[in-house]
């Protein structure tokens, strides 16, 4: 056939148009042709992800993100924890304890489903419990420490209440830190050469873990005069750079706080205090030997002693996390204790409470998440105080419910959105009246309330809308 276009083979180097050749070293490079890799020669850089110009950019970005993003960004990505733990409490815990586990793992489980074995009527008391050691600064005299830091305007009394706050906290969770420094000396061990691992076993066992809140100087001498110099020269000697050194830093820190709750500190820090008249004028009469007596006699240190429920959850969730459980549940207990330690966050600004009960025979998991410094504006220049709250609970063989509150301190009404299975034995009708009693036994006003049985859950960012606008937190960014 003619050739009618003329159409030809290009000649490579020429430009068909011009016929110039063209220098094809001014020709912009392909920097996403990967080249064939030479040892023995230098050549430019190419597409592979191993050549470092590829990656610069990722490396060289600036991360803007505060302690409170990181936060928000975990808080969506966690899962529900009651719809967590239903798996494990309501399905297999129960098994756990009758399986072929440790007897004292076994006996542990048996125990605490013994302790949240109740009726009906003692669950107000439990609730309360679990209310009271959960705020570790309430009672009179944290009540009159606040009013100080809000009508005060010194700079020097404010860091200063602060500074005893900080050592309070230390010394109150001082046999925690004991047992966590105890767990990490373990874990130090096993990752040590036989004999510097006995060596360190030899000194961890003359520390005192009985020894009482406050009285820290024998175990903190022990820790920093021998046990820290001899893991750092162990690291040293060893060049270990990687988790041994990790969990000395950690036991340093550690050894730290506990060192900051030393009673006397907490005393002198008190005697300071004193030297301003606005608090002096409040808390004179006040002798140091008496504060302790103060400290250790509060709502908080009372109820955590009678709530050993709570405590033997703890344990059971920290041992299965080490894989007591098994190794197919190990991963669950890992999202529970996440969702726990999330949940207690300092950018956390509601109270967060978890019920796990027996209620004659039949189990049930509940969080609560309780707001009680919500204000609505009434339209006519008032405005009422609001206590707002989240429950999620989970009954055995009933399912999963939703119950959003809003409680109004001045008027007493109650309105509320309850979400109930669908599968519930029980009509909406049924629903409503059950609840208008339960509203009127309590002496409330009943306000609006929406009955559904949608599929899913309220999240918490739809409760608590201000926990994601940066209300009521703070950024404690280092």
């Amino acid at each position: 056939m003619a050739n009618i276009l003329r159409v030809t083979t290009p000649v490579v180097g020429y430009d068909n148009t011009s016929g110039t050749k063209v220098n094809q070293e001014n020709l912009p490079q392909n920097q996403n042709i990967q080249g064939q890799v030479k040892p023995d020669q230098v050549v430019r850089p190419d597409a592979r992800s191993d050549a470092s110009p590829q990656q610069e950019e990722a490396t060289l970005k600036f991360k803007f993100e505060t302690n409170f993003d990181n936060f928000i960004q975990q808080m969506a990505k966690s899962s529900n924890i009651t719809e967590e733990f239903s798996s494990v409490f309501l399905e297999k815990l129960g098994t756990l304890a009758q399986s072929g586990l440790k007897a004292d793992f076994a006996g542990k489980i048996a125990e605490f489903l013994s302790m949240i074995s109740m009726s009906p009527q003692d669950m107000a008391a439990f609730l309360k419990t679990q209310g009271q050691s959960s705020i570790r600064y309430s009672g009179v005299f944290f009540d009159v420490l606040r009013q100080i830091m809000h009508q005060t305007g010194s700079v020097e009394l404010r860091a200063g209440i602060l500074d005893f706050l900080k050592r309070y906290t230390d010394m109150a969770e001082g046999n925690h830190l004991l047992e966590s420094m105890r767990r990490l000396m373990q874990d130090l061990k096993g990752g040590m050469l036989k004999n510097p691992g006995e060596q360190l076993e030899e000194m961890s066992r003359q520390m005192n873990y009985n020894a009482a809140n406050g009285n820290v100087q024998e175990n903190a001498n022990l820790l920093k005069n021998r046990i820290l110099p001899f893991l750092n020269n162990y690291i040293t000697q060893l060049h270990e750079r990687g988790g041994m050194r990790e969990n000395t830093a950690m036991l340093a820190s550690l050894t730290a706080r506990y060192e900051n709750g030393d009673a006397g500190r907490l005393q002198e820090a008190f005697l300071r205090l004193l030297d301003f008249q606005v608090f002096s004028k409040h808390f004179k009469n006040l002798d140091p030997a008496t504060l302790l007596k103060v400290l250790g006699n509060t709502e908080f240190e009372k109820a955590s002693m009678k709530n050993g429920a709570m405590n033997q959850l703890a344990e059971i969730i920290s041992r299965g996390v080490m894989g007591e459980a098994g190794t197919e549940n190990k991963m669950v207990f890992k999202e529970l204790m996440q969702s726990f330690l999330l949940n207690e966050s300092v950018y956390m600004p509601v109270l967060h409470l978890t019920l796990p009960v027996d209620i004659n025979g039949t189990l049930m998991f509940s969080e609560l998440w309780i707001d009680p410094d919500e204000e609505r504006d009434n339209g006519d220049g008032t405005s009422e105080r609001l206590i707002k709250g989240l429950i999620k609970f989970d009954i055995k063989d009933v399912g999963f419910f939703d119950l959003f509150f809003l409680y109004g301190t001045d008027s007493g009404q109650l309105s509320l959105q309850l979400n109930y299975p669908e599968k519930l034995d029980a009509t909406q009708e049924e629903v409503k009246t059950a609840i208008s009693r339960i509203i009127a036994n309590n002496g409330m006003e009943e306000g609006q309330v929406v009955l559904g049985s949608e599929d899913g859950s309220i999240p918490i960012s739809a409760a608590f809308p201000n926990i994601f606008e940066r209300k009521n937190s703070i950024n404690v960014t280092v």
